[in-house]
């Protein structure tokens, strides 16, 4: 999202009774946990946000909204035996020459890395503030000029094992303006130098509402990148918007739809000689030809009227997924066994009992060797924003700390 626009990521209330059907099999499943929220805290003061961007390099250059950090859910990964957290500064990032080097490419949203720990993400060293670079391929960056925003936090490190180790795969929320808000997108982007510098791989992920001028805003968050459960697929998880012969969503909103990719074939383009993203498919009635750019898709969950910003992550403890729905400033949890049919939403936080009811981002994070991985206990790092009129002055980073008994 872009600073000036107040964490304005959509929050879509969709009626009940019209969401789509799914598999029956989605009523019987009762999750393991009822979570328990155990300890929140604040890891990351407005005064420590502010000392960070005066050191960020390179320079921050857009004065009005300053370290607007971070602007995505925080992504996180074990690297070298530290922790590793990227986000975006959802300010301007205009073009500069610094230390010999263009950076920048004008738009708003980066993907800032930051070296800390789980109680202070942001550390002592100066924040990485990079933006996404252009493929050298202009046909895999065909719309790269069309968006005015351009960031990402939600990563994935490449074990061992797979094509391209150790590297770094991230899935980017990309924006195209619309006349009263935005159409977004979601990508992928590649580094090969821990987080120092990235590239665009293209897109992965539209609605199937085609883009117009005069649309309604849409929102499809900024999702992490989840590992099937027999490991060969990536899948990643969004609203949709369905096509409806209007220019407004209205009740025509998925609550969580899906789309996927194999695994070794994202990651073998993602570090090959010609890097660029693989065609992602989404579910519907199956895993059929509909396309991730625009196709047609299944809503996972017909039992609630809400939707949001989704962030799914794999437990192992519980051996299942859970996904954390943020619906503004109301938290809801789900589980699912197969990552397709999941449970009804039950309440996990209501922000509005507050002071300054806060809109927030939300990262589960594992206390574990892989951030990625939850457990019977795991942290959910948050963005404050209150409602204040203080802005990205007085944001803070929170979390919480959640037990499954």
């Amino acid at each position: 999202m872009r600073a000036t626009k107040l964490l304005h990521w959509a929050t879509i209330l969709v009626s009940a009774s019209t969401m789509s059907l799914v598999d029956a099999g989605a009523q019987d499943i009762v999750p393991l946990c009822t979570p328990k929220i155990i300890d929140n805290r604040v890891v990351a003061t407005a005064a420590q946000r502010k000392a960070a961007g005066d050191i960020a390099q390179p320079p921050i250059n857009d004065l009005a909204n300053g370290f607007a950090w971070p602007d995505t859910p925080l992504g996180v990964a074990k690297m070298g035996g530290r922790y590793v957290f990227f986000a975006s500064d959802g300010a301007l990032h205009l073009r500069q020459l610094w230390h010999g080097h263009s950076y920048g490419n004008d738009k708003y949203g980066s993907i800032t890395r930051t070296i800390g720990t789980l109680d202070d993400p942001l550390g002592v060293a100066p924040p990485v503030d990079v933006t996404i670079d252009r493929n050298p391929d202009a046909t895999i960056s065909a719309f790269y000029r069309s968006y005015d925003y351009m960031g990402g936090g939600p990563v994935y490190k490449v074990p061992a094992d797979k094509p391209g180790h150790d590297n770094l795969l991230l899935l980017y929320h990309a924006e195209i303006p619309t006349l009263t808000s935005f159409y977004s997108v979601l990508g992928l982007a590649a580094s090969t130098n821990e987080g120092a510098s990235w590239t665009d791989l293209g897109e992965i992920v539209r609605v199937n509402q085609g883009y117009r001028t005069d649309m309604d805003g849409f929102d499809v968050g900024d999702p992490s990148l989840v590992v099937s459960p027999d490991g060969k697929y990536f899948y990643v998880y969004f609203p949709d918007w369905r096509a409806n012969g209007t220019v407004h969503w209205g009740d025509t909103v998925t609550f969580a739809s899906v789309a996927r990719a194999p695994l070794d074939d994202v990651l073998q383009a993602a570090f090959g000689k010609k890097p660029h993203a693989i065609a992602f498919q989404k579910y519907y009635d199956g895993w059929r030809l509909d396309q991730g750019l625009g196709g047609y898709s299944q809503d996972l969950n017909q039992q609630t009227p809400y939707s949001g910003n989704l962030q799914v992550a794999y437990n192992s403890y519980l051996q299942r997924y859970q996904m954390i729905v943020n619906a503004g400033v109301v938290l809801y949890y789900s589980e699912s066994k197969n990552g397709l049919t999941w449970s009804a939403l039950s309440l996990l936080y209501d922000f509005r009992s507050v002071a300054l009811a806060p809109s927030v981002y939300v990262a589960p994070v594992g206390m574990g060797d892989d951030p990625n991985i939850l457990g019977q206990q795991y942290y959910i790092f948050y963005t404050s924003y209150p409602s204040n009129g203080t802005g990205w002055q007085g944001a803070t980073v929170n979390r919480f700390t959640v037990s499954c008994p």
